[in-house]
């Protein structure tokens, strides 16, 4: 079977880090994207199974990412899970309806992200990488 690629696009590396390390340990391929410039382009090069979006990068660019990718027909059926500090959640959630699957708050949670990747990708592997 094929791994999943998920690319994880944000502005804070510790954050960033820590999901490409647990995601990587679960046994999923990544792609860790720091230039948010470039993350339109990176997603229709490497066609990820799913994009893990920082939405506190300034506000109006993580949008504007997300419009990008849900209009162009190469990247519109990609799914994105937006990552958000925990007291922005529920605003992020009024805004999923913008073309996010699913919202997720920082700090992460290990388990609850792999849960999450899982429930997104329809991934039923076994679950035993979790920590």
């Amino acid at each position: 079977m094929e791994k999943k690629r998920i690319m994880v696009v944000g502005g804070h590396w510790e954050s960033q880090m820590m999901a490409t390390c647990v995601l990587e340990g679960a046994g999923y391929d990544t792609i860790t994207l720091f230039d948010r410039r470039a993350v339109v382009q990176a997603v229709r090069d490497c066609r990820p199974d799913l994009v893990l979006l920082d939405l506190a990068l300034p506000k109006l660019k993580a949008w504007q990412i997300v419009r990008s990718l849900r209009q162009d027909s190469r990247t519109q059926d990609v799914p994105i899970i937006g990552i958000v500090p925990s007291e922005e959640r529920g605003e992020a959630a009024a805004m999923a309806r913008g073309g996010l699957v699913d919202v997720f708050p920082r700090p992460i949670d290990n388990r609850s992200l792999l849960r999450r990747v899982r429930r997104v990708l329809k991934d039923d592997r076994e679950q035993r990488h979790e920590q």
